[in-house]
């Protein structure tokens, strides 16, 4: 099932503005489920490995640009970097694809946060990834 841009949900915010996030992309930030930040995109035909599915490294990027931006949205910091971040991946995007992550905050200290995700299309789970992020002063 081919879904469109304009398909993605009321809210959505294009946060692909500059740098590599404007090749990778386009990524965007929809409104929040409580404590829950959201992001998405739609598998377009570059975002595809030579197997004709979403490529994993593409989804590892998006993982981190996602959980990158919540560090900071919970943090309240300019900036944080990552230190470390551990995707497992359990399916395959498809072509047309509106692609979800959800991602939580597990833990924050007052220089580091922990964050966990699930990447989903529809309702098939591609990835989980969890990881931290150094706040930067």
């Amino acid at each position: 099932m081919l879904v469109e841009a304009s398909a993605l949900p009321e809210g959505a915010e294009n946060i692909s503005l500059r740098g590599f996030n404007l090749h990778a992309g386009p990524f965007y930030r929809l409104p929040d489920e409580g404590a829950v930040r959201r992001f998405a995109f739609v598998a377009l035909e570059k975002h595809m490995n030579s197997v004709g599915t979403v490529h994993g490294g593409l989804l590892m990027t998006f993982a981190d640009i996602a959980m990158s931006r919540t560090s900071r949205l919970a943090s309240g910091a300019q900036s944080c970097s990552t230190v470390s971040l551990s995707c497992d991946f359990a399916g395959a995007g498809r072509l047309g694809d509106l692609i979800e992550i959800r991602v939580h905050v597990t833990r924050q200290t007052r220089t580091l946060v922990f964050l966990s995700s699930q990447m989903t299309a529809q309702e098939r789970v591609l990835m989980v990834a969890q990881g931290f992020w150094k706040i930067v002063p």
